[in-house]
Formats: structure tokens, C-alpha cells, sequence
């Protein structure tokens, strides 16, 4: 009997479910994780993407409602997003950051694409477990790197603060807004 195929928006989804409800989650934003599961960002360009209002923080990934809203979210970038960046957040600061940055972006959206497949199989959890060591091993480290690389850049800053709100990353890192 062949299996039946993945809806990976589904997975992704309920990935993002499972970040809102968690414990932290329910400690750290309230109510705003439990909206954001449902809700696009508010920032409708790169800029408002990359500097985020303090009081709206963007802490969990979505993907767009519907593929017209995805279009729309990849045209309005500034340059050509990779496929593998689904995530609403990431498609808006992609264009606007460095190489780096933007590797780092992929790579993410990568390890939650794996992360939240199901291993139907022993070869699908075979797999899996390749995928997730390729793209999900050290990512708080080259998380920690692009954060120090980047730390006076204040546009970079705000992108990585909301990278890490989104991806649970690094809390220990005590990420600041850049004053002024």
C-alpha cells in the first residue's frame, strides 16, 4: 500500500501550534503566540520586517494563508526567495539581509520543514534523522556566531532578535534592541 503524501503546510502548521502552546511560549508572550499561530505578521514591507514594533513581537512562524498570500509575500521581498524559506517572517527580512543571514534563514526553515514530518516508516525516520542532523545540528552555535558577527548592525539585530523569538534558539543569548 503506498503512503499517503505529506501536506507539508499541515505539518508546518501544527509544528507551529505545538511552539505556541508550549510552556515557554504561554510564559514568555501570551496571548500574542497563541494570535500569531493565526495571524500574518503586521509588517507589510522589508523594512517593518526588519525592525519590528517592540510591542508586537513576531514570535511564531506562520506560513501564508493561502498561496496568493505567499505570491504577494515573495514579490513584495525585494529579490528571489528560495522555496525553502515558507515561513511569512523570513520571506519578508530575507532580501534585506546578508549572505550569511540568509543561509542561516534557509537552513532554519529546513530543520522545522524536517522537524515536523512524520517518520511513517523506518526508512522515512532514517530519513528524517539525516535531514534534522544536517540542518538542525549546532544551529543555536551559528545562531550565537551570526549574533556576535552582527551585533552593530541595528537592522540585522532586530532581524535576528525576531529569528530567535521565532526558533526558540538561543535565550540564553539575552538578545537586546539596539538603544536609540
Amino acid at each position: 500500500m503506498p503512503a499517503a503524501p505529506i501536506n507539508r503546510a499541515a505539518l508546518i502548521a501544527c509544528l507551529s501550534l505545538l511552539v505556541a502552546c508550549s510552556p515557554q511560549a504561554a510564559d514568555s508572550t501570551g496571548d500574542v503566540a497563541a494570535n500569531a499561530v493565526t495571524q500574518p505578521a503586521a509588517a507589510d514591507t522589508i523594512d517593518a520586517a526588519v525592525t519590528p514594533d517592540a510591542d508586537e513581537p513576531d514570535a511564531v512562524a506562520t506560513l501564508a494563508d493561502t498561496p496568493d498570500e505567499e505570491q504577494q509575500v515573495r514579490a513584495a521581498a525585494g529579490c528571489s526567495v528560495p522555496d525553502d524559506v515558507a515561513f511569512v517572517q523570513d520571506i519578508r527580512i530575507y532580501c534585506g539581509m546578508p549572505a550569511d543571514v540568509q543561509a542561516f534563514i534557509e537552513r532554519e526553515n529546513s530543520c522545522q520543514h524536517f522537524a515536523g514530518e512524520e517518520p511513517y516508516d523506518d526508512a522515512r525516520r532514517r530519513e528524517l534523522e539525516a535531514a534534522i542532523a544536517r540542518f538542525c545540528d549546532d544551529r543555536e552555535k551559528i545562531f550565537a556566531d551570526l549574533v556576535a558577527r552582527h551585533r552593530d548592525d541595528c537592522a540585522i539585530r532586530q532581524a535576528l532578535i525576531g529569528v530567535n523569538l521565532r526558533y526558540d534558539l538561543s535565550p540564553d543569548l539575552d538578545l537586546k534592541p539596539c538603544k536609540g
